[in-house]
C-alpha cells in the first residue's frame, strides 16, 4: 500500500492514471472502486480541495475514453467517476480543513441519510421497488433447483422492507473505508502511526446517541419498517465504526498487540451479520460511557492519565 500511495503521490498523472484504472477494474472486483476513491481523497488532503477537483475531471476525461474503448459507452462511467470521487473529495477537504475526524464521519452519515432520502423522494412505492428487484437478482443467482420460486419471493419480502436504508448504510460504510484509506496513505508517507492514533480517538457527537433510538421507535410504528426506521440504520453504521474504533482504542491502551485486532476482525467477519450488531452496539455503548476514557493504560500508575 505504501508503494502505492507513494507513486500516486509522484504527480497529477499518476494520481489521474491510477484512480481511473483502479475505477474501471472495479466493474471486475468492486473493492477496488474504494480504493480508486482513496486516491483522490489522498490527493485533496495532502494538496486541497482544487488539485483533487483537478485530479477528478482529468479522470472523468481518462474514465470516458476507458469507457468507449470497454463498454462503447463513455458517459456511463464517467458519470460513475464523478458519483464515487466527488462525495469523498468533499469529505477529504472537511477533514483537511477542520482536522476533525469525526466531523467528516458525521457529514458522511448526512450523506448516507440523503441516500435513504432520495429513495423516498423519487420512487412511489419504496419497498414494491426493491421487491422487483430482489425477485429478479434472486432468480438469477439462486438455483431453481435448490429454491424454489415461493422461498425466493418470501426471501425478497423479508429483505425489501429494509433495502433502502441498507443502501444508506452502505455507502456511508463505503465512504469512510475510502477516507481512512486516504487518510492512512497520508500518514504512511507523511505522518507514520498518525492515523491509528487519529482513529483510536474517534468518537460521535451525542446527538447520534440521541436520534438513532428516537429514529427506530418511531419508524417501527405500523406495518413496515418506515423512512424513520431506515434512517436509523445508517446510525448503526456509524456505531458500527466508533465500535471497530473503541476495540483498537482498548486494545492500544492494553497493549494487547496486533493479535487481538486479528482475532476481533476474525470474528466480525465469520460473525455477520449478527456481529455487526452486536459491534454496533458496542459502539453506542461507548458512546454513554467511554470506555477507552475508563481503561488505565497497562504499566501506568495511579498518578498517570
Amino acid at each position: 500500500m505504501k508503494a502505492l500511495a507513494a507513486w500516486v503521490m509522484k504527480g497529477r498523472a499518476q494520481a489521474v492514471m491510477t484512480a481511473a484504472v483502479l475505477l474501471a477494474l472495479a466493474l471486475i472486483a468492486v473493492p477496488l472502486g474504494l480504493l480508486s476513491a482513496a486516491v483522490v481523497g489522498m490527493v485533496t488532503l495532502r494538496h486541497g480541495l482544487r488539485e483533487g477537483l483537478l485530479v477528478g475531471a482529468l479522470g472523468v476525461l481518462a474514465l470516458a475514453v476507458l469507457g468507449y474503448l470497454l463498454l462503447g459507452q463513455p458517459v456511463a462511467l464517467a458519470i460513475v467517476g464523478m458519483l464515487v470521487w466527488l462525495p469523498l473529495m468533499a469529505l477529504a477537504q472537511v477533514l483537511r480543513a477542520s482536522r476533525s475526524l469525526r466531523l467528516a464521519v458525521e457529514i458522511a452519515v448526512v450523506l448516507g441519510l440523503s441516500v435513504v432520502a432520495l429513495q423516498y423522494l423519487l420512487l412511489d412505492d419504496v419497498v414494491a421497488h426493491w421487491r422487483t428487484l430482489l425477485a429478479e437478482y434472486l432468480g438469477q443467482v439462486l438455483d431453481p433447483a435448490v429454491v424454489g420460486e415461493a422461498e425466493r419471493r418470501k426471501l425478497a419480502e423479508q429483505i425489501a422492507p429494509w433495502m433502502a436504508g441498507g443502501l444508506g448504510a452502505a455507502w456511508f460504510l463505503e465512504l469512510c473505508l475510502s477516507l481512512f484509506l486516504a487518510r492512512g496513505w497520508q500518514a504512511l508517507l507523511y505522518n507514520p502511526g498518525g492515523f491509528a492514533a487519529e482513529f483510536r480517538e474517534l468518537r460521535l457527537g451525542r446527538w447520534l446517541l440521541v436520534a438513532v433510538p428516537l429514529l427506530l421507535l418511531a419508524g417501527l410504528v405500523g406495518e413496515r419498517p418506515g423512512f424513520l426506521a431506515q434512517g436509523a440504520l445508517v446510525g448503526m453504521a456509524a456505531f458500527f465504526v466508533q465500535g471497530v474504533a473503541a476495540a483498537h482504542g482498548l486494545v492500544s491502551r492494553l497493549q494487547g498487540g496486533s493479535l487481538w485486532l486479528i482475532g476481533f476482525y476474525f470474528l466480525l467477519i465469520i460473525g455477520m451479520p449478527a456481529s455487526f450488531t452486536l459491534v454496533s452496539a458496542f459502539g453506542f455503548a461507548d458512546g454513554l460511557i467511554d470506555f477507552r476514557a475508563r481503561v488505565r493504560p497497562r504499566g501506568s500508575t495511579g498518578g498517570d492519565e
